[in-house]
């Protein structure tokens, strides 16, 4: 969690959001004005007790008092992953969009990444040819960063720090191993049966965690729940590498999920603004 003073900038920034005054926030955690003025200031570390205090005057909990590691914000960085939900609501359905919209691309990049694997296995060569290949995969990067995006922000929006993160590893994951496979694509400095091993026990990994994510994800129904019980399945699949051969396909119909999932969200701002 953040140390001072950069705990006092962050309860300050988190009070200005909420259009607080000082005051009135005190009014609202039965803490002394003074207490206050000297949290923000960073004059003083307050008990743990005192921050859940302050956090639950303004609708907000530990998770958004976590620091972001230095793997974290690089990644961001070169992902342009920076989401500020407290941008106009117009910036928020625009990511969103773009996350719904990217997940189904991904698929469709997905389906033929299938065809041209499968065919290497049997022929020892690409359907499509290599420069396909390539292009296909560097498609597939920028489409899957940017469908796992919406749930960087769906993790803001929803208080679910685990989400975030778990999200922004999903993509670094994915963007290695898709790198790799292109750098590597006939196999020249790992046997393709290693490849395939490592392949199945990360994207098992990661299935796993985001699973996990989404059936902690509140808020939206039972989809996330669905859709969580069915990526907990699919990295059980990918982990027992026989069952991968299955694992693989099922999961372009998870990812399918993924969008309703972002779809479902959208639904839910524009009720809550309705409302």
């Amino acid at each position: 969690m953040m140390k001072q003073p950069e705990l006092g900038r962050k309860i300050v920034e988190l009070r200005q959001q909420k259009g607080l005054t000082q005051e009135e926030l005190v009014a609202q955690c039965n803490i002394s004005v003074r207490t206050i003025q000297r949290i923000e200031a960073g004059d003083v570390s307050p008990r743990i007790y005192t921050i859940k205090t302050i956090l639950s005057a303004l609708d907000r909990d530990l998770d958004d008092l976590q620091q972001s590691s230095f793997f974290e914000t690089k990644v961001k960085e070169v992902m342009l992953l920076e989401i500020d939900s407290s941008k106009d609501i117009s910036f928020l359905f625009k990511q969103l969009h773009i996350g719904w919209i990217a997940g189904i691309l991904s698929m469709i990049c997905f389906v033929f990444q299938l065809i041209e694997d499968s065919y290497y296995i049997t022929e020892g060569d690409y359907y499509f040819g290599g420069m396909f290949y390539i292009t296909l995969g560097i498609i597939s990067i920028v489409l899957f960063a940017l469908h796992m995006r919406a749930f960087v922000l769906i993790g803001e929006l929803f208080k679910s720090y685990f989400l975030k993160v778990v999200s922004i590893l999903f993509i670094a994951v994915n963007t290695l191993m898709i790198l790799y496979a292109i750098i590597d694509m006939y196999y020249t400095y790992l046997p393709e049966a290693a490849y395939a091993i490592i392949f199945c026990v990360f994207y098992g990994l990661m299935y796993l965690f985001f699973g996990y994510a989404l059936l902690k994800l509140k808020g939206l129904g039972q989809l996330p729940k669905a859709a969580g019980m069915m990526q907990l399945i699919i990295g059980g699949m990918f982990l027992t590498i026989i069952f991968s051969i299955v694992a693989s396909p099922a999961s372009i119909l998870v990812q399918g999920l993924n969008v309703a999932i972002i779809l479902k969200v959208i639904e839910t701002i524009k009720a809550q603004f309705s409302n």
